[in-house]
């Protein structure tokens, strides 16, 4: 991008482990895949602002760079991180993320709310499980289909 230029597009990506399986009860490995994020992050020039694991599911809030589709995005981070994640065989089976995911833009004046909701995931998950969640954003988008 050239100095004239100006871009800010942040993502609220969700995306969930295959058959919602709970890989990350396990907090410490929640630690270590949000490091191979960051790290990924750092590799592609993405600008990485916050993010969480939950058992079943992660939340990041990321600046998509320019030249950089959010299919291309998710590609890297989901392949990437699967394929580390193998790699250093963090379980005794393979492991592998849903197909599908969500990406919300959000606006900079909701920037510091969508950080707070995603660092709170743990008490927030406490109230409402991740389907039931997932179920009221279907709803409220009008969508069919599910991560």
């Amino acid at each position: 991008m050239n100095k004239h230029s100006m871009k800010i597009c942040w993502l609220h990506l969700i995306w969930s482990t295959k058959e919602r399986f709970p890989y990350f009860s396990d907090t410490s490995k929640a630690q270590e895949v949000i490091s191979i994020l960051k790290e990924i992050c750092a590799d592609h020039e993405i600008y990485y602002k916050t993010g969480y694991i939950n058992p079943e599911h992660v939340h990041l809030l990321v600046d998509l760079p320019v030249g950089l589709s959010i299919e291309k995005l998710m590609q890297f981070l989901k392949g990437t991180s699967s394929h580390k994640i193998n790699e250093e065989e963090m379980f005794k089976v393979r492991f592998s993320w849903a197909k599908r995911y969500a990406a919300f833009s959000v606006s900079n004046g909701q920037i510091q709310n969508v950080i707070q909701y995603i660092n709170n995931q743990k008490e927030h998950h406490n109230r409402a499980s991740f389907t039931a969640e997932w179920e009221q954003y279907m709803k409220r988008y009008d969508l069919t289909q599910s991560p």
